[in-house]
């Protein structure tokens, strides 16, 4: 009885120790613990939009993905800037993340509702998730007290999710957009395959199966992307695979001005390197490479 005791507590310890990161623009932040939002609320400007970025597996408030994502937010747009440390979950073993990420994604909801109750408009909350992070927010969007306005997937987390698991589907938002670089299940309302959405993408080594998990670099692109597309938003622009499915549009632009009215399957070639969109260019692709991915919603 003791040991389980013990276990249960170090559980709540991995939720119980998640916080919110608010930036300034002056190169400050405020550091709350996930259930004290309120001391947010005074910092909040609420007719601007509210960014939540949620980081993906093995990462932390410090990596490479959040400054990146945090710091174009900050220099290219005055939307409110709010990432999640939620790195004792992060760093656990994979089924314990999988598992934790309900009951933080109740904690998360709850700090939302608030923000929303003090005055916040709900179409203007955005949440970006990266790996894990995806399936959190679909998590948070589930708990809300309100509708997402917009989920966008990073490369979303696989892994126990598809068959075992509840995954985001498009049901969770307003508009889902999700950017594949690594194959997966088409979840959003649109879906973007750069460089047809496996890996090696242009610039990455090529991995032995055996290495997958070690392909950071593949994994990176994701975020990569999207962070050009605040800078440049026609940087990255996306052809349709289908015209039945896209509603007739045959370009959008991938990524941060993707319209929120965009439905069916996009894609487009990057460069090996930074910047990495070819603009209309990229726009292209050949149907004969297209790997058929099925959409399943029923989870």
């Amino acid at each position: 009885m003791r040991h389980q005791a013990m276990h249960a507590v170090s559980y709540y310890d991995l939720i119980d120790s998640s916080f919110f990161r608010l930036y300034n623009r002056n190169g400050s932040y405020i550091d709350t613990n996930v259930e004290n939002v309120n001391v947010l609320l005074p910092y909040i400007e609420k007719n601007n939009s509210l960014v939540l970025y949620l980081t993906g597996y093995t990462y932390d408030i410090n990596s490479e993905n959040v400054k990146l994502i945090t710091d174009v937010y900050l220099n290219y747009t005055q939307d409110n800037v709010l990432a999640l440390d939620y790195r004792n979950i992060t760093r656990a073993d994979y089924l314990t993340a999988v598992y934790a990420i309900n009951d933080l994604g109740k904690l998360v909801a709850d700090a939302l509702n608030s923000i929303v109750d003090k005055g916040m408009n709900p179409k203007k909350i955005h949440i970006i998730g990266h790996s894990l992070g995806v399936q959190l927010a679909a998590r948070i969007a589930r708990y809300v007290n309100f509708v997402i306005f917009r989920i966008t997937g990073l490369d979303p987390a696989g892994p126990l999710f598809y068959f075992l698991d509840s995954h985001l589907t498009s049901s969770d938002a307003k508009f889902i957009d999700i950017i594949h670089v690594d194959m997966a299940l088409k979840t959003g309302h649109v879906d973007f395959f750069p460089n047809y959405g496996h890996r090696p993408q242009p610039g990455c080594a090529i991995i032995a199966p055996f290495q997958i998990k070690k392909d950071i670099c593949t994994h990176s692109r994701s975020f990569e992307f999207y962070a050009e597309s605040v800078k440049n938003h026609t940087s990255l622009i996306a052809k349709c695979y289908s015209l039945n499915e896209c509603g007739g549009v045959e370009y959008i632009p991938m990524g941060y001005a993707t319209p929120s009215n965009a439905t069916g399957n996009y894609y487009l070639l990057t460069n090996a390197e930074s910047p990495f969109g070819q603009g209309l260019l990229g726009a292209t692709f050949n149907p004969f490479l297209i790997i058929p991915i099925p959409k399943i919603d029923y989870f």
